[in-house]
């Protein structure tokens, strides 16, 4: 799926486009909506922001993961290869040593994560302080026509981009 990327000044004019993208399908898990005043947004019927969208949550974790793996994986051949304790560790055992390693590494991938912005909304922080609104609509390829020409039928609404709905921990942050 892709994640079309709108910005608005008129919170009227979004609520008015959230209306007729609903009429056409587009459901709430795929229409989100980001600014700086929530409660009006609330007032005005649209289905805000999670901290999984707003928050680097995911994408930090999923670092954590395979450092927590690779760590735990370093360690455990180590023990087992090199160590007098290695020789009594069973299999399961060094399993779940490596699985607690990336466990851990999640938790504390996920901490870091809830200390920074989400890497792929960063580049309308600006935006969003000056009192725009950031519409984030997800689309298949069937519905994408459909939803861009809806769009494009609304004044005060501008295109500001497009990406992937999937989270890699690879993908480096974009700035504009």
């Amino acid at each position: 799926m892709k994640r079309l990327y709108y910005l608005s000044n008129n919170i009227d004019v979004v609520e008015k486009l959230s209306d007729q993208l609903h009429e056409r399908g587009i459901t709430d898990w795929n229409f989100h909506v980001m600014g700086k005043d929530k409660a009006n947004m609330v007032r005005h019927h649209l289905h805000t922001t999670t901290p999984l969208h707003e928050l680097d949550i995911v994408r930090s974790g999923e670092r954590g993961v395979l450092a927590g793996f690779a760590i735990g994986l370093l360690l455990t051949c180590y023990v087992a290869l090199f160590t007098s304790f290695g020789a009594t560790m069973n299999l399961l055992a060094q399993i779940a040593s490596v699985v607690l390693f990336s466990l851990f590494g999640a938790w504390l991938g996920g901490l870091v994560g809830v200390s920074n912005e989400n890497y792929k909304i960063r580049r309308f922080h600006k935006a969003i302080d000056a009192g725009h609104f950031l519409i984030m609509v997800d689309v298949n390829r069937f519905q994408r026509h459909e939803v861009e020409k809806v769009i494009d039928g609304f004044h005060g609404i501008q295109r500001a981009g497009e990406d992937s709905t999937l989270i890699s921990p690879f993908d480096s942050p974009t700035t504009s």
